[in-house]
Order: structure tokens, then sequence, then C-alpha cells
């Protein structure tokens, strides 16, 4: 047989033999990419980097007097999340108006967040803030704090369109005491961020929990009450005042403990949304964000328990669980570019006791 001819043949051979070995190889590395569990990874990173929000010091307040004495020689910097409208409407002499979806482009390109003292995140009452807080912290900004309750706590006219406008105490004498149990173990939710450590899944991810519109998520006690079956209703608070009464259908988790791979996280469905409630809303803000963060569906209930429960939250509760006019300071806004004081009146206002007690919200 001609020789060029098994020369030919040979060479025919060993190409398609490369050819077949390059598709497995390729095969075989996407195989190994999809079988990634990003959600699990960035579990354990997580927990491993500061476990925020199982950490007793969260949601990492700031108080609107600490603000307000520290606006003029201090190092402090003061970040408004609000849209432009209510920024404009009024704000903290100062403040940079930056939206939540642009807030790491802001962190990473045009300011040095480590040079500050302190960065203080403000909105109108304190959840979509202490939702962007708990992001950046968990990305390892350690100087960020969510001002308590915030500008409803600056000045009287945000406050009564916020808090004042959304306390109520509908459902006292109408809450459930029957507990309710916890979903069986499953599966954290699929991420697919292409991304196979744990920092650049969580960068990822951050960015992509940012592109919020808070209204959206936003829901009304009234809404659970009409579709409970629709929710995964998370008590946020501890066992004994669970107990007590709770939103019905809601299920008890413990507070800045629950949300832990050796815990409860596990219980949380992914085919429902999550609704997580605390006393007013600051505290659930942070879990929200984590939840956010690792792919479950979630909405946000508002100023807590003070929506339906009010008056239960003042007689019953220390003071950071229940907004009320010892909050408000009256400080000045800025408007149009002016400074605007409070004028009509003069008030003296008590000075709040921080606690630190469980599930303190």
């Amino acid at each position: 047989m001609n020789p060029v001819y098994h020369f030919r043949k040979n060479i025919l051979l060993l190409a398609a033999l490369l050819v077949f070995a390059g598709c497995s190889g390729t095969e075989t590395e996407k195989e190994t990419t999809s079988s990634v569990n990003e959600a699990e990874i960035l579990l354990q990173y997580l927990e491993a980097h500061g476990d925020i929000v199982n950490h007793p010091d969260i949601p990492y307040f700031i108080n609107a007097e600490e603000v307000y004495n520290n606006l003029n020689g201090s190092n402090y910097h003061v970040i408004d999340v609000r849209i432009p409208r209510e920024f404009n409407r009024g704000h903290i002499q100062g403040a940079v108006n930056v939206q939540p979806e642009n807030i790491l482009d802001y962190f990473e390109n045009r300011i040095e967040p480590n040079s500050f003292k302190k960065i203080a995140i403000v909105c109108a009452n304190s959840q979509l803030s202490g939702y962007v807080t708990a992001i950046l912290r968990k990305l390892g900004y350690d100087n960020i704090y969510n001002m308590r309750f915030g500008l409803s706590a600056w000045h009287d006219d945000i406050a009564r369109r916020f808090w004042y406008a959304n306390l109520s105490n509908d459902l006292i004498g109408r809450l459930e005491t029957v507990p309710h149990p916890k979903n069986p173990p499953g599966e954290l939710p699929v991420l697919a961020t292409g991304e196979t450590d744990g920092y650049s899944i969580l960068r990822a991810r951050a960015k992509e929990a940012l592109q919020i519109n808070w209204d959206d998520i936003s829901i009304d006690y009234l809404d659970i009450l009409e579709q409970v079956e629709d929710y995964y209703v998370i008590n946020y608070w501890p066992q004994a005042l669970y107990d007590q009464g709770h939103l019905p259908g809601a299920i008890q988790y413990n507070p800045k403990k629950a949300f832990h791979s050796e815990e409860d996280i596990l219980t949380l469905p992914v085919e429902r949304p999550l609704v997580v409630y605390c006393f007013t809303g600051q505290n659930a803000a942070y879990a929200s964000a984590y939840l956010a963060l690792l792919g479950y569906d979630f909405r946000s209930l508002d100023y807590g328990a003070n929506s339906f429960m009010h008056q239960i939250m003042l007689d019953t509760q220390p003071p950071g669980r229940a907004f009320s006019e010892r909050h408000v300071k009256n400080y000045p806004l800025m408007r149009d570019g002016l400074m605007q004081m409070e004028t009509n009146r003069t008030k003296t206002v008590e000075q709040e006791v921080v606690t630190t007690a469980q599930g303190g919200c």
C-alpha cells in the first residue's frame, strides 16, 4: 500500500483525536463550571467574613444627634439614597444624593470610603438606607451606618409624611398566638453570576440587589392578611414575644441567629416571596439585604410591627422599638439651596435610651 496514503491517514486520525479531545475537554470544563453551587460558596463566604446578619451589633445605627453634631469640622459623610425629588424637597446640609443602583460606582470610583471616620446612609424612614447599609457592610465597608428612623428623626416635616402616617393599632386584639412550624430543610436558591469565588459572587450579587425600586418590594400588612398563603412570613422576634402575639401565619425565626447554615437558613422556601418583619423594619432591612444577596425573593413590611400594633410597642418595648415624638429632633433642612430652620415651635426632646436587647431594631 502507498506509504503516502498511510501517512495521510494517520494525520487525519490524529487530527480527529485532537478535535475530540478538545471538545471533550470543553464539555468537562462546562460541566465543572455549571456544577459550582454559587449560593453555597457565597453563604460560606458571608459566614466566614463577619456573618453580619447574625452579628450582635447589627443594624449598625447612628443617631440623628450624632450626625448633626458632626456636620462641620468632623470627618463624617452623609449619603441620601432617596429619589431626587424627595432630596430636593429637604435634606441634610452637605449630604450627597446617590441612588442605590449607583452606590457601588460612587464608592469604588468617586470617593475614598476609608478616608471618612463614619459614613451615614439616610432615607425617609430608615428601611431603604438599612438595606443599602447592610450590602455595603457585607462588601467590607465597616464605617457605614444607618441613621436610626431615617430623616423622620431629623425633621417633623418628613416624620409626618412617613413614620407618623404609617403607625396604626389596627391589629391590637386580633393578633395570633398559635405557633406555625418552619419548613423542612431544603435547598438554597440557584445563583448564576458565572463567578466561582466568594467575593466575586458577592460583588456580582450586590450589584444586582442594588438595582431596586423600594416601592416595588414594599408590602402592607393588609396585603399579607388577604393572601397570607402567598408569602412565607417571618416573625423576626425572640420566641417569648412571638408567643404573645404575631401576624397571622407568621413563623418565628430567632433574630441575629437564624439565617445561618447551622441554624434555619435552609428552611426558607425558594418558591414563595419571604416577608421578614421586626419591630420597626430597620433590622428586617438587614435581613432582607442578606436574603436578596443569596437570591431569595423578598418583600419589605415597612415600619414593622409599628404599622399594626404601635401602642403595644410604646407600652411594652424599649424606646428604639417604637417611633414617637421623642425621636424627632427638628434639625435644619436644606431646601432649594437654603437652610430652613424650625421656627414655629421650640421642643424639648428626651434623650433616647439605646438598648442592645436581643432582636432590638
